[in-house]
């Protein structure tokens, strides 16, 4: 009875808390704030393709204008571009810890455009501008998969949600399925994709006011202008928004895996690996600032190279290490450059295998021209590593060296150097796995490069199935009489 008696005092001052909480909630997101006094205003510039390089751009921006605790005024005139890009510059728009925000639609706000101008708390269009259209759609204008469009229709409805417009008028700007009756002022029947002009916006309360001014725009928002800057893009946005262009990740991609090539065929570490490994880190590093390369996509590229590397070391995989890190590698630049697979869109799709199609065309040829003509130029010669690069020399007279024996001077896997004559010989087995300093004699030639086999028949792989305890531990071939 007396904890019934307690439970009854104490239930009021419950309920007082719950409804003095509920009611700061709706003060804090039913309605932007009343500003009082002047209020720095941050201008910030939506008035190009939305890319990787406008999401550094804007959460700089934002950054800057919560430190300064600034109004941030989106100035909105574009087309649209990449929807996984939209949702990101929408995220640092919500999360935004400012006093207001800001969008002026000054002429469009078109597909990933309309989607940033939802975020901010109040909309203001300038006379005949629109918004809408958003759904993703082909380079050739047919529409996305399904999937890509309920995401951006789930996109559209909880930024309009979280900003209290009415969620039903964005998902039929992405959805044409739709409709909207009359209810809605609008008569917009089913298969058609809604776009509003600035008086259907208003009145369907999308727009809070019409200006045709970023002064007059700020004014009908109730902003008292202390001071107005207009933020630019930096170095650093610009350098992202370099990076990500497709031709020059192509490029990146092509130096990157044309170096590795070079240093695993000489064994040298110097100018060319370090050029591979900035080209990398340049490529990763403009996909991960922006945050759409998932970080599993850099795994997946560490682990291939390393399952390369393994390959190309002693340690025996018979090929296996070679064909896991080259998918490792090749999953990894395709995840670092589609982004998140949920706003892949076809023409995305494309884009990134067209990026990848022109950086493995790139390494395909230079590696040919490696292989030709890096032994021979002098220029080269300073990167290689030549205990363990060929002396071609021997070309001119190579038929002399058949039936000769030599001892093998790096791993045969089944290619490798072997020793003849003091000369260094680019050498390939029939198959068998020959450890280094295992004797070997030259049966036959096969383009320049010497066939051989490692000498005497006593020689045994580890894995014959008669004696395997007679091989190394690396696979090769070892004599018997050892």
């Amino acid at each position: 009875m007396q904890i019934k008696r307690q439970i009854l005092r104490i239930l009021p001052l419950i309920i007082a808390i719950f409804f003095a909480q509920h009611n700061l909630y709706a003060q804090d997101t039913t309605h932007p704030p009343k500003l009082s006094g002047p209020q720095p205003v941050h201008v910030i510039e939506i008035a190009t393709e939305v890319d990787l390089g406008m999401v550094s751009y804007v959460e700089h921006a934002v950054a800057d204008a919560e430190k300064d605790h600034a109004v941030i005024f989106l100035h909105v005139n574009t087309f649209g571009g990449r929807v996984d890009a939209a949702t990101k510059i929408r995220d640092a728009i919500l999360n935004a810890k400012v006093p207001l925000t800001i969008a002026f639609i000054d002429k469009r706000a078109i597909s990933a455009g309309s989607l940033i101008s939802l975020a901010a708390q109040k909309i203001v269009m300038s006379s005949g501008s629109t918004i809408g259209a958003a759904t993703p759609i082909y380079e050739t204008g047919e529409k996305a998969s399904e999937k890509v469009n309920s995401y951006m229709r789930a996109e559209m409805r909880s930024t309009a949600e979280r900003n209290h417009r009415d969620p039903k008028i964005a998902e039929a700007m992405v959805d044409e399925t739709a409709g909207l009756d009359s209810t809605y002022g609008l008569n917009l029947p089913a298969g058609k994709l809604l776009t509003l002009t600035t008086d259907d916006a208003i009145k369907v309360k999308y727009a809070d006011a019409r200006a045709e001014t970023i002064d007059s725009a700020l004014a009908v928002c109730g902003v008292q202008v202390g001071t107005i800057s207009h933020t630019e893009e930096g170095f650093g946005d610009i350098l992202v928004r370099f990076l990500t262009m497709g031709i020059v990740s192509s490029l990146l991609i092509m130096i990157g895996m044309a170096g590795a090539f070079y240093t695993i065929k000489t064994g040298h570490f110097g100018a060319i690996t370090i050029a591979a490994i900035a080209a990398f880190a340049l490529f990763f590093g403009g996909q991960y600032i922006t945050s759409v390369a998932p970080f599993i996509a850099i795994v997946l590229f560490l682990a291939g190279i390393t399952l390369l590397l393994i390959e190309v070391s002693p340690v025996p995989t018979f090929g296996l290490a070679g064909v896991l890190g080259i998918i490792g590698v090749v999953a990894g630049l395709f995840l670092a450059l589609a982004g998140n697979l949920n706003t892949l869109t076809p023409e995305r799709m494309t884009q990134t295998f067209v990026t990848l199609a022109i950086a493995l065309s790139g390494v395909i040829v230079l590696g040919y021209l490696i292989v030709k003509y890096g032994p021979k130029s002098v220029w080269l010669q300073k990167f290689r590593n030549l205990a363990t690069t060929a002396d071609t020399a021997f070309y001119a007279t190579d038929a002399l060296i058949i039936g000769k024996s030599g001892i093998a001077q790096t791993m045969l896997r089944p290619a490798g150097i072997v020793l003849i004559d003091d000369r260094k010989i680019d050498a390939v087995t029939n198959g068998e796995f020959i450890s280094p300093g295992t004797t070997v004699s030259v049966v036959q030639m096969r383009g320049s490069r010497a066939v051989v086999q490692a000498a005497g028949e006593a020689a045994v792989m580890q894995t014959d199935a008669e004696s395997p305890e007679l091989g190394d531990t690396f696979g090769g071939r070892l004599p018997r009489n050892i």
